[in-house]
């Protein structure tokens, strides 16, 4: 009897299992959906520069002709960069959604010695007397701040050590390769030899850099007879241009010695990226070794009228980003500065193109000063602390002291 009857609802018995499947599939599916991390993509990658090399490795293509050709030209420009002698003048451009800055740079080279930068007085570009000279940031792009200054605490500006206070700019040379810069650039990019071009009216070999799924992320234009780089254009992640650093005039050798600039105050010297990194942390300072998908590459520290102030310096190769951070709290206003909000997040701004940013938060200002993709920025911005958690805990304790003071008779 038994059999009769299983043969007869077999079937049924196998369509209910298999729907039954079905939806324990379908609830699988969605709870890891569900579970995501929707903001996963704005999260810093949580391995060291030497990690992310080795497991991008094998997204790569083939080695390529174009390719080896581009790290022979790209180690050549290092080498320039180091050793060729050249004064000049360079202008650097940055284009944005909802604005546009451009501004002039000299930079003088001797031979072993770092860069200096000096930079002009006027937002149209024209050139004028800098208040001070310093090193070029080794970075190798112009980081500097709209207003020439970056609030501090106590409501004093204070000027970006590290970088050429110069009128309305703080600048530093744009366009240079250091060995460290090229290991970033391998680790995160495809470098590709793409022909020969013009660039400062001389010969130039043009190396393009593309990003791991091929987009285009910058072109470089190198001296065919120095290896110098002349010329350097930057792309955001949709194809448009964002920024163009190029010398406007060049001239190889240092005749006029007396014409370059002196460093001016006390120069910073870097510490190794990891260095001091658990102490800092251990006294409160938000110093992450990953950013936005950069890697911190160096730390300064000094001492100011209004106490210490770290900056950390983080790169991909190609974009550079300055985290100032010292103690203190900003005012509701502060001159030449005006508030914006990036990523839903209220900070100061000193540009119209948004790369000069600032804030307070648990007891700290922040101030960022970039040169990158406004995109970039504002993961810089997002992954930094604010007083978003802080402001609700505010509201709450406020909350239940007022909900006390009605219970309080006395109140």
């Amino acid at each position: 009897m038994f059999w009769f009857y299983w043969r007869r609802m077999r079937l049924a018995v196998l369509a209910v299992g298999v729907a039954v499947g079905s939806v324990a599939a379908l609830v699988v599916v969605a709870g890891s959906l569900a579970g995501a991390d929707p903001h996963q993509a704005d999260q810093p990658q949580a391995v060291a520069f030497s990690g992310a090399q080795s497991r991008r490795s094998d997204l790569r293509p083939a080695d390529t002709a174009p390719a080896r050709r581009a790290l022979l030209l790209m180690n050549a420009a290092i080498l320039a960069c180091q050793n060729v002698p050249y004064h000049g003048v360079q202008m650097v451009a940055w284009w944005g959604p909802d604005g546009s800055s451009a501004y002039i740079v000299g930079v003088w080279h001797r031979p072993g010695e770092p860069a200096l930068a000096e930079g002009d007085d006027d937002d149209d570009g024209s050139p004028g007397s800098a208040s001070r000279s310093v090193p070029a940031t080794p970075s190798g792009s112009g980081l500097r701040s709209g207003s020439g200054q970056v609030p501090g605490s106590g409501q004093q500006p204070m000027s970006p050590p590290g970088h050429a206070a110069a009128g309305d700019h703080a600048t530093a040379g744009v366009l240079s390769v250091s060995p460290w810069m090229l290991a970033l650039l391998r680790a995160n990019y495809l470098l590709e030899y793409s022909g020969t071009g013009t660039a400062s009216s001389r010969p130039a070999s043009i190396v393009t850099i593309r990003r791991l799924d091929g987009s285009l992320a910058a072109r470089y234009w190198l001296d065919q007879a120095t290896a110098l780089p002349l010329r350097r254009e930057m792309f955001d992640a949709s194809g448009h241009l964002v920024n163009e650093g190029a010398f406007i005039d060049l001239r190889f050798g240092l005749k006029d010695a007396e014409a370059v600039p002196s460093v001016g105050g006390q120069a910073w010297a870097a510490q190794p990226a990891s260095a001091g990194l658990s102490s800092l942390h251990r006294q409160g300072w938000s110093v992450p070794l990953i950013l936005a998908g950069m890697t911190l590459v160096a730390i300064t520290h000094t001492s100011t009228r209004s106490g210490s102030v770290i900056d950390a310096s983080y790169s991909d190769g190609l974009s550079v980003v300055s985290v100032f951070i010292q103690r203190g709290d900003l005012p509701e206003t502060i001159p030449g500065w005006r508030h914006t909000v990036v990523r839903g997040l209220v900070v100061y701004s000193s540009e119209p193109d948004e790369r000069s940013l600032a804030w307070s938060a648990m007891g700290f200002v922040y101030t960022v000063i970039a040169d990158a993709p406004q995109e970039t920025v504002a993961q810089v911005v997002a992954q930094l602390p604010h007083d978003r958690e802080a402001g609700l805990w505010q509201r709450v304790r406020r909350g239940l002291e007022r909900m006390g003071s009605w219970l309080n008779p006395f109140g």
